[in-house]
């Protein structure tokens, strides 16, 4: 399944078509226990992918795996997820789409199944581009845990960023540049964003009833947002100080239980996945108040983590003589947009993509294309 969009140019008149069944921003959610198989050459698939506005299914991907642990949009808005395969872990890159695009070299020097990732969890990318990863010192029982810095471009191992993290669940990267990580022990703990270096527990274990098993996320507001299975709630703390400041969804609000993952969507609502009801709940992004019931699926079986994909890309069109421009917003993806042009939309037709370079003027990417006076239908596509 491709991302599209289309425009009409007819004798000097534009129309702009969108299909329908294509998302401003989908939704993806990590779904823990869709299917087990002990043949992971069979692409087991647990990402489930929602419309971000009816909340249906679009499709579902993956790749070998035992289970996904964490999910990520990357700054070339691809997705990156970290696998699990008996403990032993990988990092992952799909199109937003779910075509899979390969993984991180995260195996070691030794050679075999052995990877400087083990029993991986959520990640992020950082302020400088690179993306830290949540492991462990050890297949069996419990250890220190691990942050692991990967190169965001050649997505080779660098180094152990955090080399004793307590009992990491959850991390990101607050606006003053600092990693914040999930201590099922300590509380949210911060590191200095640079060094890695301890810097202070900002929401102690405990704290309102944040405990046990928990994840966050910040808001668009700065402040911290905390999921926690103990209290079936999402508990918000001051993005500055720490400071506790009320129960955002309030204990079990729409049937939640046991949220699994956090994400403010697109229309600025906050979307909780009730792991325990196989669910995803909207809140509303001001006051917590219950929404709705956003989705649900067969196919959706204790639902984790939560990311929406970037939007997709505004196609304009413009005029000029015997020429076409075509143009949609510079962004880190921009590249990986292909443009295709057929004379109906006929199934029978096929697409032929323009091999004129895309020409970068101002804040846009501009293909420009001959008029000759038959009408034309213009497709982009991401690669």
């Amino acid at each position: 399944m491709r991302t599209k969009f289309c425009l009409s140019v007819a004798c000097g008149i534009a129309l702009c078509i969108s299909a329908g069944s294509v998302a401003r921003a989908d939704l993806l959610v990590t779904s823990r226990i869709h299917y087990y198989s002990t043949n992971y050459s069979n692409g087991n698939r647990i990402i489930l992918r929602f419309d971000d506005r009816t909340g249906a299914l679009i499709n579902q991907f993956g790749y070998d795996t035992e289970s996904f642990a964490g999910m990520t949009v990357g700054p070339d808005e691809r997705i990156y997820v970290t696998s699990n395969i008996i403990g032993w872990g990988d990092v992952y890159r799909f199109t937003r789409n779910g075509k899979f695009l390969g993984g991180f070299d995260t195996h070691t020097p030794t050679g075999g199944t052995a990877t400087y990732l083990i029993q991986p969890g959520n990640l992020t990318f950082g302020p400088d581009g690179n993306c830290y990863v949540i492991g462990s010192g050890s297949l069996f029982g419990p250890d220190r845990g691990l942050i692991l810095r990967y190169d965001g471009v050649t997505r080779a191992f660098n180094d152990y960023f955090v080399t004793n993290a307590g009992a990491p669940g959850d991390l990101a990267f607050g606006r003053e540049g600092h990693l914040y990580i999930a201590d099922a022990k300590l509380g949210i703990v911060r590191y200095n964003g640079k060094t890695g270096e301890f810097m202070d527990t900002f929401v102690s274990a405990g704290s309102a009833g944040v405990s046990g098993y928990f994840g966050f996320i910040f808001g668009p507001d700065g402040n911290l947002y905390v999921r926690s299975h103990d209290s079936n709630a999402v508990v918000r703390f001051d993005g500055n100080s720490g400071a506790f400041l009320d129960y955002f969804v309030a204990p079990g609000s729409g049937g939640l239980k046991s949220p699994g993952g956090l994400a403010f969507g697109p229309d600025g609502n906050l979307y909780v996945s009730s792991s325990d009801t196989d669910r995803i709940l909207r809140y509303d992004g001001h006051t917590g108040a219950f929404l709705d019931v956003f989705a649900t699926d067969a196919a959706m079986t204790n639902p984790a983590n939560l990311v929406f994909t970037p939007p997709l890309p505004q196609l304009q069109i413009k005029h000029a003589g015997d020429t076409v421009e075509i143009s949609w917003p510079n962004s880190s993806s921009a590249p990986n947009w292909t443009l295709a042009k057929q004379r109906s939309l006929d199934a029978t037709n096929e697409w032929t993509v323009l091999t004129n370079t895309p020409v970068l003027e101002g804040t846009n990417y501009v293909v420009t294309d001959q008029r000759d006076g038959i009408p034309a239908f213009y497709r982009l596509e991401q690669h």
